[in-house]
């Protein structure tokens, strides 16, 4: 095929292109977003409580809701807060 033959399938140019804008972008693109909510406070622990946390881990790496909601009875603690600490203690051991 001829050059010429093959520039004749091809479409037209605009005659002048826009010119690409040289300013850039200002911040991250999810920075306009809603913020996120605010994270919680670590919680502290106290001594007694790791204490006995780490024993019954020691005994047992995991426990039932059952297990979990007097463990965390009887430390004054919240089944999430004990599951979580479970949690993070597996990883740990891990």
């Amino acid at each position: 095929m001829s050059r010429q033959g093959f520039h004749r399938h091809l479409p037209a140019l605009p005659a002048a292109l826009p010119a690409f804008s040289l300013s850039r972008r200002i911040g991250h693109p999810y920075q306009n977003r809603t913020p996120p909510k605010r994270k919680k406070p670590r919680t502290s622990f106290s001594r007694l409580q790791i204490c006995e946390l780490e024993k019954r881990f020691h005994r047992q790496k995991y426990l039932a809701s059952a297990e979990r909601a007097t463990l965390a009875k009887s430390l004054r603690m919240s089944d999430s807060q004990v599951k979580t600490w479970f949690q993070n203690r597996r990883t740990k051991w891990r």
